[in-house]
């Protein structure tokens, strides 16, 4: 079998397809197993026995039943839970966010292939942009997300012994350089797996130099904040039209729903829609 060299690069070998293999493997085996690697969902009671709750509700509603499983979806996501959701964030943290605001991925990973490739790679007489990472160790399944190479620059981090066997990884800011060849500043807040968490300060002076160079700060809070919160240390939920912020509703213990949610300015979030029609007609 010939293959283009998108078909090569997509099904060459790689860390997440490892990653996923295993935690799939293993879960789906039906032994009892505590699971340590990295990612995996935690089945939460209470959430699973809400939504079969809810579920079974859906399930005596012939309007609902036709919604979830008849009904193609805006390619945007669906429309309530997208209106619902900036009226929660609008309650909580006054972001002042229109349902124009979001989009929703078939899950997070989805989000950021799409997000790395928009801002990423060739830009057409000669231009080549990179996404910067300004803090490494990253997230794995960032690595293969490019269609073209080279894709990514990483910087090393400024290591701070904070005890005697606890250490902090930080922005060393002398060393990360924002350039005319950089399209976007990529950082997970907390990352998986070190569980470091970007400080509040260090985001803000991230979102300064993403402004300066007028690109776009993208935030994966797949763990953070404002949900589900994982984190142990304080961390404040932040938003403005700078920041592509993207959340998931698998740490939050709907792993197999895949619902990756993007909030972004607006003409973020009307590009998103139009690769997400094209790559899935709708969202799950």
């Amino acid at each position: 079998m010939k293959l283009s060299s998108f078909g090569r690069k997509f099904t060459a070998d790689a860390g997440i397809t490892s990653l996923m293999d295993d935690l799939g493997n293993a879960l789906a085996s039906g032994d009892d197993m505590i699971m340590m690697g990295g990612g995996n969902p935690g089945h939460i009671p209470e959430i699973q026995a809400r939504v079969q709750k809810i579920l079974a509700d859906m399930a005596q509603s012939d309007g609902d039943t036709r919604r979830l499983v008849g009904i193609y979806d805006p390619p945007q996501g669906e429309k309530q839970f997208i209106a619902s959701l900036a009226e929660l964030l609008n309650r909580e943290y006054g972001w002042g966010l229109k349902p124009e605001n979001i989009a929703l991925t078939n899950g997070s990973q989805a989000a950021f292939f799409m997000l790395f490739n928009m801002f990423g790679g060739d830009y057409g007489d000669g231009v080549h942009k990179h996404v910067l990472l300004p803090l490494a160790p990253e997230y794995i399944g960032y690595a293969d997300a490019g269609i073209e190479p080279g894709l990514f620059h990483a910087v090393q981090p400024d290591i701070s012994f904070t005890d005697a066997h606890e250490f902090k990884y930080r922005v060393d800011f002398d060393a990360v350089e924002v350039t005319a060849e950089t399209g976007a500043i990529c950082v997970s807040r907390p990352t998986n797996p070190t569980g470091n968490v970007v400080t509040d300060e260090e985001l803000a002076r991230l979102e300064a130099m993403a402004r300066q160079h007028d690109i776009p700060l993208i935030v994966d809070g797949a763990y953070g904040t404002p949900f589900p919160s994982l984190l142990f240390v304080d961390a404040t939920p932040h938003w403005n039209d700078q920041v592509i912020l993207c959340l998931s509703l698998s740490k939050f213990g709907l792993p197999a729903v895949r619902t990756g949610i993007v909030i972004a300015a607006e003409p973020v979030i009307k590009a998103l829609s139009g690769i997400n029609a094209i790559m899935n007609l709708a969202t799950g």
